[in-house]
Order: structure tokens, then sequence, then C-alpha cells
């Protein structure tokens, strides 16, 4: 019979994520997810090693499922699946997984004809640094390496191959079986997830200006069903909101009148859907301010600081801050019970 094999491994690592990613996470709970597979093409390669990091009451714990041949593919992906299930994960933190990891994951499962589809929210922090840093201006890549030497960490990783040098002991390990390829397979992958939990504290707490960085890739909403992506656009008086559905997508579409100025558009086939509203603008002291009329769209935001008489002052914080506000409400006119 066919043993997949299930590895874990306590870490005493404490401390909470920076302030600035809570505020857009809150109590969401967080998997940090890397997969190892038998090569790129996700329709001829397949997965062989999936490691998941959650918190504990005392640090992280690191868990593994590794395939001890190439027939094992089904068991690692559907005892990944059961996973986040039963450990109620809500989003996955990834490194590339927006571009890699979890395509392919999907794209395995649609091929083998198996049930399910990995459609919780991703942060990729390799999108955020890419997107909302000038990081590329100092390193010669955005590799997790080149990230983990720059911040001072990469010596200390137990690991010393590549992930190229993986797939090859991979395929050496499914016919020799051999324990010391075993242990060097599962440190690397270990070695990936727990760096990049490191790289999340560091990383986030020297962005700048977080709040336009995340706006760029994109934050959760009503508990990572919806992706937010806001653009306040100053040449048009306009803001736009772009997001995908990830859970339940339908289709629909809304026109201002009398009672809102918002037009919006929901397909269920991409799964994507985009929002526009006007905005004001008025001449200041520190150069021209534009706001949203929160008020007028039946939204109070009257406890925000940038808020006067109904008018929300728009900057970085206020327009993400405003884009979840007018998503939940076309999300409600869309399905009321949300």
């Amino acid at each position: 019979m066919l043993s997949m094999k299930v590895f874990t491994r306590d870490y005493r690592i404490t401390g909470d994520y920076p302030s600035a990613f809570t505020r857009y996470f809150g109590n969401m709970k967080p998997c940090v997810f890397d997969i190892e597979t038998t090569g790129l093409d996700a329709y001829r390669c397949k997965v062989c090693l999936t490691a998941m990091l959650t918190r504990t009451e005392s640090g992280v714990r690191i868990t593994q499922f590794l395939a001890e041949n190439h027939y094992e593919e089904n068991r690692v992906i559907q005892a990944t699946m059961d996973f986040f299930e039963s450990e109620g994960i809500d989003y996955l933190i990834t490194f590339n997984g927006q571009a890699f990891d979890v395509p392919f994951m999907n794209r395995r499962m649609e091929y083998t004809f198996m049930d399910g589809r990995i459609s919780m929210f991703n942060f990729d922090l390799y999108k955020l640094l890419s997107k909302g840093t000038d990081l590329r201006k100092h390193l010669s890549s955005l590799s997790q390496k080149s990230l983990e030497n720059y911040y001072g960490i990469l010596d200390d990783r137990n690991d010393v191959i590549t992930g190229r040098e993986s797939v090859t002991m991979f395929n050496e390990y499914a016919v020799t079986g051999n324990s010391t390829l075993e242990k060097i397979i599962l440190t690397h992958n270990r070695e990936d997830v727990l760096h990049l939990h490191r790289l999340m504290f560091l990383s986030i707490t020297d962005i700048e200006d977080f709040d336009s960085a995340i706006a760029s890739v994109g934050f959760p909403l009503l508990e990572g069903k919806y992706s937010v992506r806001p653009h306040l656009s100053s040449a048009r008086k306009l803001l736009r909101i772009r997001g995908d559905q990830l859970q339940d997508a339908v289709s629909a579409a809304f026109f201002p009148d009398l009672e809102s100025n918002i037009t919006a558009l929901f397909n269920s086939a991409s799964s994507a859907y985009e929002i526009d509203i006007p905005v004001g603008c008025l001449n200041t002291s520190n150069g021209i301010e534009f706001y949203f009329d929160a008020e007028a769209e039946g939204i109070d935001l009257s406890d925000d600081p940038d808020c006067i008489n109904g008018f929300l002052i728009l900057n970085p914080r206020t327009v993400n801050l405003a884009a979840a506000r007018l998503t939940e409400k076309v999300i409600s006119r869309i399905t009321p019970c949300f």
C-alpha cells in the first residue's frame, strides 16, 4: 500500500506581523505555503512535497506531506487540501505563489480529475515587494534567497541545495528511498517556509508606504472571499476598484442612478469585478486634495479622523478604506446576506 509521509516540526518563534499588515488581515488565520514539484510544467510534472507553516501557542509548526514516489501525488495534494480545511486556514502567504504554487496545485487537481480547488486569498510577498518597493534597484534579482541575503538571514539556512537540485534528488529518492536524500529534500522545503515567515516581519516593516504597496497587489475582503485593488485616478477624478471573486463568483452590473454614483461590473466567467465612483477635488494650501462623498453613498465613516462632515479626504490609507466599504456595499446588493 502507498504510504505518503507526514512530518511536523515546532519552532519557538513568537511575535505578530507588523500592525500595517494586520490592519488588512485582522484575525484571519494565515498559512505560509510552499510546494516542491518534479518540474515546472503543470501538465507533465507533479507535486511531490508541500509545506505549511502555521501559528501555535508557543510559536510556529511546519507540516510537510512527502510523496515516496511518483504515484503518490494525489495523496499529497488531498492531504494538503484537507489540512487547509481542518486547520481553518483563511489565507495563504507565498513567495511567487500567485504565479506558480497555487495555479500549479489547481492545474494538477484539474488534470487528475480531483475534486477541489484552492480558492482562498493568496498574499504573495514576491509580488508585493516587486510592485510596492524599489528593491529591484538594489538587488540583482528578487529571488527569495537574494532577499534573505539582503536582510541578513541567508546564512541561517540549514539547507544546501536549490529548487532545481531538489527536483533531481526527488527523482532519485523515488527510486531508492534513500533516507539522506529524504532529509535534504525536506530541509530545503522546510527552510523555504520558515525563512519566508521571517521575511514577512523584516520586509513589511521596511516598507515606508504599506497602504500604497498593498493596494497595488490587493488585500482581502469579507474573510478572503474577495480581493480588492484600488486605484485613485487624479486625472479622471475617479476611484477605480478592481479585484477577484475568489468564491461563488456571480455576474452583475450596476449603473449610476438617483441613489448612487457607483458603476460596477461583476463577471462570473473570469471571476473578476470592477467598480468605479467619481471623487471630488479642491485646492488647499497643501495642493489639490481629493475626497469621497461617503455620506451621499450612505456609508458611515464618521469615526475616521480623515472624514469631515461626511467627506473622506483621500490618502493611501483612506483610499483603501473607501474601496473596501464601497465594495462591501455593492456586494451586499448582489448577496444581501453576505
